[in-house]
């Protein structure tokens, strides 16, 4: 939970998810090289998707280091610097003020291994910075094997019909969908299905890099 953060970085001092140095999760190199990264816009076209911003690629190593370390080794606290790096993504985040923020969700089995979604974490930090508020109104419904352990073409066909209709909401008309990586659209595209097919009129994918 956000309260506890000081209290863990107190106890389990932030790490440079560059140089492993303690006491910042990314270091003055680190930040340096981000800042040299430039937002990428419409690097893929994802069918449903009005415009697609990531930023940078994943060949960037603090980019590429702070999803494996959020990801995969937990590192929760290192949502604290995401505001920053998202910054630079909002002079292309063009959308009307009823916009919501939507996170691409996990199946709630893989949210109990996990503990937490990151693209949620994602869709937090971009809230603060753009104050569209954060919803919750799509639902995976089916486990999936997960898209990085697979080819592009197994991608494809192994996250068709994995996504359903979360809470019952009143649908806003502008979404700004949120995940960690975009790699070939694949999870993109049939979360903007779903999303579609209840009235939603404009849509635009953010993510942190692109794969």
């Amino acid at each position: 939970m956000p309260f506890l953060q000081p209290i863990l970085d107190t106890i389990f001092p932030p790490v440079c998810v560059h140089c492993g140095r303690e006491g910042w999760w990314m270091c003055v190199t680190a930040w340096t090289t981000l800042e040299e990264e430039h937002v990428i816009v419409n690097p893929i076209d994802i069918p449903g998707v009005d415009r697609v911003i990531v930023r940078g690629s994943y060949d960037c190593e603090p980019l590429s280091m702070v999803v494996q370390k959020l990801k995969y080794h937990y590192w929760t606290g290192v949502g604290v610097a995401l505001q920053d790096m998202l910054r630079p993504m909002i002079d292309e985040v063009q959308c009307p003020k009823q916009t919501v923020i939507v996170p691409v969700p996990l199946h709630s089995r893989r949210l109990r291994e996990r503990g937490f979604n990151q693209s949620m974490y994602l869709a937090q930090a971009l809230s603060k910075i753009t104050k569209f508020p954060v919803s919750n109104i799509l639902q995976r419904t089916r486990y999936t094997t997960p898209q990085a352990q697979l080819s592009a073409k197994e991608r494809t066909k192994n996250i068709i019909g994995a996504f359903g209709n979360g809470k019952k909401v009143l649908w806003p008309k502008s979404v700004i969908l949120v995940d960690d990586v975009i790699t070939t659209g694949s999870t993109i595209a049939e979360c903007a299905a779903i999303l579609r097919k209840n009235g939603v009129r404009k849509i635009t994918a953010v993510a942190l890099a692109k794969g």
